[in-house]
C-alpha cells in the first residue's frame, strides 16, 4: 500500500506573532487617527459655534444698545448699568471677532470674505457706533448734546450695522458647514480605510495564518497516526482506517479479510547485527508491503516486528493467495546491511472479518494472530489460514 504523505510547511511562531501584532498595530493606528479626527471635528464645531454665537449676539447687542440708550435718554436711570454692560460686551466681542477675521489660521474659503467685511470702513463704523453709545451713556438723560449721537446710533442700528452683522454671521455659518462637511468626508474615508484594512488583514494575514495552523494541526494529527520508522500507520492509525472500511463492508455486504505478519528470528537479527540492522529490516518489510499490496489495502505496524493488513473486498481464499505472494516476495529478496546480505522470512496468519460482529476487526486480528503463531510453530516462512 502506498502511504501518501503531505508535509506541511513549518509554521514559524515568530512569523505568526509578527503578523498578528502587525495587524493589531494597523487597527490601533487607524483607531487613533479616527479618534483624532472626531476630536478635531468636536473642536472645530465648538470653536465655530462660539464664533457664530458671538456674531449672532452682536446683532442682538446692537439692537439692545439702541433700545437701552433710548430708555436712558427718556429718563430711565436704571437702564444705564445695562447700557454700559452691553456696550462693553459689544466692544469686547468686536475686538475678538476682528482679530479672528484677520488671523484666520485655517485658510478657509471664508477668509477673504471676512477680511473684506472687517475692513477699515466697517471697523470705523463699529468704532463710531461704540463711541456714540458711550457718549450717550456718559451724558445725563436730558442733556441736549445726546440727541446727535443717539440719532446716529438709531440710524446705524436700524439697517447698515444690522445687515453687515447678518452677513458676517452667514459667512461664519457657511464656513462652519463646509469645514464640518470636509471633516465628515475625512471621517468616512478613515472608516472606509479601517474596513478595507480589516478585509485585507482577513485575506492576507488571518486567513493564511488560520490555514497554516490548520495544516500544522492536520500534520500533527497525521503524525500521531503514523509509525515514524516505517511510515506506515501505527496501531491507532490502522484501526481508524479499518473502521471506515468496516462500515463500507457492512453497508454494501462485501468481503473483508485481515493478515497478521511477523518477521522470523527478528531477535536473532537484532542480537547479531544490532538494532540499526533490525530497523532496516522493518523498513524493508514496510516497503515490500507497499509494493505488493493493492492501493485499497491498508497495512500498519502493530508493534515490534508485527504488521497487520486489512484487505477490502477480499474473501479468505483471496487473502491467502495475497499472503503467499507477500511471503514469497520477502523470502526471495536480500537485505543489504552494510556489506552483509541478510535473508529474511515471515510467518503470516489469515482470517476473514465477520462484519456483523460488534468487534469484528479486533476478533479477526486475534484469529489471524493465532494462525500466525501456528505458522511459526509449524516451521516458519509459511501462511496459515484461520479456521
Amino acid at each position: 500500500m502506498q502511504v501518501k504523505e503531505t508535509r506541511a510547511k513549518p509554521v514559524s511562531s515568530r512569523l505568526l506573532s509578527a503578523n498578528y501584532i502587525g495587524a493589531l498595530l494597523i487597527i490601533f493606528g487607524l483607531t487613533i487617527v479616527s479618534h483624532l479626527v472626531i476630536a478635531l471635528v468636536l473642536h472645530k464645531n465648538q470653536g465655530a459655534a462660539a464664533i457664530i454665537n458671538m456674531s449672532g449676539r452682536q446683532r442682538m447687542l446692537s439692537q439692545r444698545i439702541a433700545g437701552l440708550a433710548a430708555e436712558y435718554r427718556l429718563g430711565d436711570a436704571g437702564a444705564l448699568a445695562d447700557l454700559q454692560a452691553s456696550i462693553d460686551e459689544f466692544a469686547t466681542n468686536e475686538t475678538m471677532l476682528a482679530a479672528d477675521a484677520r488671523q484666520d489660521n485655517d485658510g478657509g474659503i471664508a477668509a477673504p470674505a471676512l477680511r473684506l467685511m472687517y475692513g477699515p470702513a466697517f471697523q470705523a463704523e463699529m468704532a463710531a457706533f461704540i463711541a456714540d453709545a458711550r457718549q450717550v451713556a456718559a451724558m445725563p438723560p436730558g442733556a441736549p448734546g445726546a440727541a446727535a449721537p443717539l440719532g446716529r446710533l438709531f440710524a446705524q442700528a436700524r439697517a447698515p450695522l444690522l445687515n453687515q452683522l447678518n452677513a458676517i454671521v452667514d459667512v461664519h455659518q457657511r464656513e462652519n458647514d463646509r469645514v464640518l462637511a470636509e471633516l465628515a468626508d475625512l471621517q468616512f474615508v478613515i472608516m472606509l480605510a479601517v474596513l478595507l484594512t480589516l478585509a485585507a488583514e482577513a485575506l492576507l494575514i488571518f486567513q493564511p495564518m488560520i490555514r497554516r495552523i490548520e495544516i500544522f494541526t492536520d500534520e500533527i494529527t497525521r503524525l500521531a497516526a503514523i509509525d515514524p520508522l516505517t511510515g506506515l500507520p501505527n496501531r491507532r492509525g490502522f484501526f481508524d482506517a479499518c473502521a471506515v472500511e468496516l462500515e463500507r463492508a457492512r453497508r454494501h455486504g462485501r468481503h473483508l479479510s485481515v493478515l497478521m505478519l511477523d518477521a522470523d528470528h527478528f531477535k536473532r537479527i537484532n542480537d547479531t547485527h544490532g538494532h540499526a540492522a533490525g530497523d532496516e529490516v522493518l523498513r524493508h518489510l514496510a516497503d515490500t508491503l507497499r509494493m505488493t499490496l493493492r492501493a485499497s489495502d491498508i497495512a500498519g505496524r502493530m508493534g515490534g516486528e508485527e504488521f497487520a493488513v486489512l484487505l477490502p473486498e477480499t474473501d479468505l481464499e483471496g487473502a491467502r493467495l495475497l499472503a503467499q505472494r507477500v511471503r514469497k516476495t520477502i523470502a526471495e529478496a536480500e537485505i543489504l546491511i552494510g556489506r552483509t546480505k541478510l535473508a529474511l522470512t515471515v510467518s503470516l496468519g489469515v482470517a476473514a472479518v465477520a462484519a456483523d460482529e460488534p468487534s469484528a476487526i479486533e476478533h479477526a486480528l486475534q484469529l489471524a494472530d493465532e494462525a500466525m503463531y501456528q505458522a511459526k510453530a509449524a516451521g516458519r516462512n509459511r501462511v496459515v489460514q484461520a479456521a
